[in-house]
């Protein structure tokens, strides 16, 4: 055999395999793993578990926020708009469970829309019934379906049920007997009735919801408070919310804190006196007594404040602790209180007084901010009749008197106030702080705040003509319905503000008149009964 042909021969063979894709067996091998009859594979030397292609399809999706710690996704979530974390919750199960059910978020959504806890505590759908046709029905599904959720997610939800039952007229209206009264105190909560001549001269009853049964309690009675009563010479003041009743003669308070249903005896002390004073028989004499009769108070959570128009003195005191904290001078002359105010963090009295020279008198409204407050850091505002009340939101204050102009103090980013005046008959505050709406000859007007701070947008806009009566303040329910006073006699309206329509009409039978409107129910009294508008 020629040994260079052969080697020839075999060279021109090599020359024609295509070296780049080999014509084998092994061509239909994965490149990226192989498979073998155990479902594993070798690389390097180590033996790993095969991934196959069914299992592939069956892995979930790869999820980045998996990778975040939760308080990023917070961050994240804070800087969408309500729209846009309604539908995050329908994305899956882990973002209606997990990412989106959190305090943080909404926390700040019941903050944009002046929403608090506090205010919603007793709205609770009525799961007692479970139909299709129930209006809690879907929210209580989801819930057994995803779990709880969290406080302030639950607090929206109820206030959202508020908003659709009042739009859909799906409420009813519950009749109260209470028999003759002398006085009487509304909340959405409870009623307090009072009547000095019988045994138990206060009654309070609860109001547990429009499909839950109403309870009557007998409230217990201070010794001291039950001999000011019986007298019935002094002005008996009464004034609560959900966690305090206050019952007040003469600089005198009563108090009472309420868990739940329970209403318990906490304290009772004189304003401006020692904590000891009170004690004595004696110390409730008759001069005393007179000197104090023309207080006015006000509640704001555990924040009592109470002025003296004798003295010119304002107090506040901590419900929660009996202790008065705070004690403002604001008129170095005999006057009259015309109204106050207390809120979160301010305090505002209406007073007139007679002006220095001549016997003319002079109307002003005084407000004192509360963070840091000191005597000079008040702001006094001259108006052309007296204050009739004062309505507030976090960065507004409306100041509503007899006067033609109404004054709106707002509280600019550099901490400045501004003043600027509408003439108006009366106003209300759109509950998310973005509007004011006043009306003028019978028609409603809408003012944009957040448009009024740039001068080139028109912030003015008729929204009803010729539809309500200037008898009755505008009053707000919540951010979307006003109640206004109607045309017609001995009537009422529900405002939608939103879409600029009368979506229900309260016609009042001779003698009922209005005794409260708060966020869950309107009521009406007349001489026997209380009629109880309940949106919940």
């Amino acid at each position: 055999m020629n040994i260079d042909t052969k080697f020839i021969q075999n060279s021109t063979k090599l020359d024609n395999m295509n070296i780049d894709c080999v014509n084998t067996k092994s061509d239909n091998m994965n490149i990226d793993y192989t498979i073998t009859e155990s479902g594993n594979m070798n690389i390097d030397e180590v033996k790993t578990e095969s991934m196959s292609p069914s299992k592939l399809k069956k892995s979930e999706p790869y999820d980045i926020f998996k990778q975040l710690p939760l308080e990023i996704i917070n961050k994240i979530v804070l800087h969408l708009d309500l729209n846009d974390v309604l539908n995050l919750k329908l994305v899956n199960k882990m973002w209606r469970c997990v990412y989106v059910n959190q305090n943080e978020i909404w926390a700040r959504i019941c903050e944009d829309l002046n929403v608090r806890i506090i205010d919603y505590s007793r709205c609770v759908n009525d799961r007692s019934r479970h139909d299709s046709e129930c209006i809690g029905y879907a929210d209580v599904a989801s819930e057994k379906l995803f779990g709880p959720l969290c406080d302030y997610w639950q607090t929206f939800n109820h206030y959202i049920m508020i908003i659709k039952n009042i739009k859909n007229n799906d409420f009813p209206t519950i009749y109260i007997h209470c028999g003759h009264v002398e006085q009487s105190y509304c909340t959405d909560d409870y009623i307090v009735n009072i009547n000095c001549q019988l045994i138990d001269p206060v009654q309070v009853i609860i109001l547990n919801g429009a499909n839950k049964p109403i309870k009557k309690i007998i409230l217990p009675i201070f010794e001291e408070f039950e001999e000011l009563i019986k007298l019935r010479k002094y002005p008996l003041k009464v004034i609560g919310n959900k966690r305090y009743l206050v019952f007040e003669i003469c600089s005198i308070i009563f108090v009472y804190s309420i868990w739940k249903t329970q209403f318990t005896k906490k304290f009772f002390k004189v304003i401006q006196k020692s904590v000891d004073y009170g004690f004595n028989k004696d110390d409730f004499d008759e001069e005393f007594l007179n000197n104090h009769c023309d207080t006015k108070f006000d509640l704001y959570d555990h924040k009592l404040a109470m002025v003296h128009p004798a003295i010119s003195t304002l107090f506040v005191t901590d419900l929660s602790t009996g202790k008065t904290y705070k004690e403002l001078e604001f008129s170095s002359r005999k006057c009259i209180v015309d109204s106050m105010k207390c809120s979160d963090y301010r305090l505002m009295i209406g007073i007139t007084r007679r002006k220095k020279k001549g016997l003319k008198t002079e109307h002003l409204a005084i407000v004192y901010h509360m963070k840091g407050c000191t005597q000079n850091n008040r702001l006094k505002i001259p108006l052309l009749g007296p204050v009739t009340q004062f309505k507030v939101t976090s960065n507004c204050i409306g100041v509503e008197n007899t006067g033609s102009a109404t004054p709106f103090i707002t509280k600019q980013k550099n901490s400045y106030l501004n003043v600027f005046w509408l003439e108006c008959d009366t106003f209300s505050f759109d509950c998310t702080r973005k509007y004011i709406y006043y009306n003028v000859n019978q028609s409603i007007f809408q003012y944009d705040l957040l448009k009024s701070m740039l001068s080139k947008f028109e912030v003015v806009q008729k929204i009803a003509v010729d539809a309500i009566s200037n008898l009755l303040p505008l009053t707000p329910i919540n951010d979307r319905y006003l109640l206004v006073r109607s045309t017609y006699p001995n009537s009422y309206d529900i405002f939608d503000v939103k879409e600029h329509v009368c979506v229900r009409s309260i016609q009042l039978t001779a003698g009922y008149s209005l005794v409260h409107v708060g966020k869950l129910s309107i009521m009406f009294s007349d001489s026997r009964q209380f009629m109880v508008i309940a949106f919940s």
